[in-house]
C-alpha cells in the first residue's frame, strides 16, 4: 500500500473535493473554483480542519491535534501560496530569514547560502533582490522570496498554490526551477501543485 504525506476531503452542496497525494511523488490536483482550493490549501498549511472536512498528513489526523502536534506537522510543510504571503514592510531578505531568527536555527549564515544559491539558479542578483521590499518586486520575483523561505524549514512537503498565476508567458517558463530546487535539497519530498479547473 502506497504510504501518503497527504489525504484530503470535503463535501459541499456543490461539490466533493478529494486529493490523496503518495510521499515522494509529484502530484497534481485541480480543484472545482477558488473557494474550495483555498479550503484545500488553507487546511494543509494550518494543519487543521473545518466542519466537512477530513485531513491526514503523513498518515495522522488533523481532527483534534493538540497545538504541539499540529504546530509539528505545519512545520514539515512549505508553500508558494498566496495564503501565506510576505510582509510589506520587510525587505526580501528579512522575510526569508525571518522564521529562522526567530526559532534560531538554522544559522542565518546558512540561510544565506540557501538565498544565494536559489537566486542565482533563478537568476537573479542575490544583493539587490534581498534588499528589495515586497512592493518593489515582481509577481515572479515575490514567489520566489516566498519559496526560499520555505526551504529554510527543509519541508517534507512543497505546496506550489496556483504557481503560474499572474506570471506573463515568459515567467511560466521559470516555474519547473521551483519543483528543480525543491528536488535538490529534499530529493524524498513531496510535491503538490494546486489549482483550479480554469487554470488546468
Amino acid at each position: 500500500m502506497t504510504e501518503l504525506a497527504l489525504r484530503y476531503r470535503r463535501n459541499t452542496t456543490r461539490h466533493e473535493v478529494q486529493a490523496s497525494v503518495p510521499k515522494g511523488a509529484v502530484t497534481r490536483v485541480h480543484v472545482p473554483d477558488d473557494d474550495a482550493k483555498a479550503h484545500l490549501v488553507t487546511a494543509v498549511l494550518k494543519a487543521r480542519c473545518q466542519p466537512g472536512e477530513e485531513l491526514e498528513l503523513f498518515g495522522e489526523s488533523a481532527a483534534d491535534l493538540a497545538r504541539a502536534q499540529r504546530d509539528k506537522l505545519r512545520a514539515r510543510v512549505g508553500a508558494v501560496s498566496p495564503v501565506v504571503g510576505l510582509i510589506t514592510n520587510l525587505n526580501a531578505w528579512e522575510n526569508i530569514s525571518l522564521p529562522a531568527a526567530y526559532h534560531g536555527s538554522p544559522p542565518l549564515e546558512q540561510v544565506a547560502m540557501l538565498a544565494h544559491e536559489v537566486l542565482a539558479a533563478f537568476g537573479a542578483e542575490p544583493r539587490a533582490f534581498l534588499a528589495r521590499i515586497p512592493d518593489e518586486l515582481g509577481v515572479l520575483e515575490r514567489k520566489i522570496a516566498a519559496f526560499v523561505r520555505s526551504l529554510v524549514s527543509a519541508p517534507e512537503l512543497m505546496v506550489f498554490d496556483a504557481l503560474e498565476d499572474g506570471l506573463s508567458y515568459a515567467e511560466c517558463r521559470h516555474a519547473a526551477r521551483f519543483e528543480t530546487q525543491y528536488r535538490a535539497r529534499q530529493p524524498e519530498g513531496t510535491v503538490l501543485y494546486v489549482d483550479t479547473k480554469e487554470d488546468a
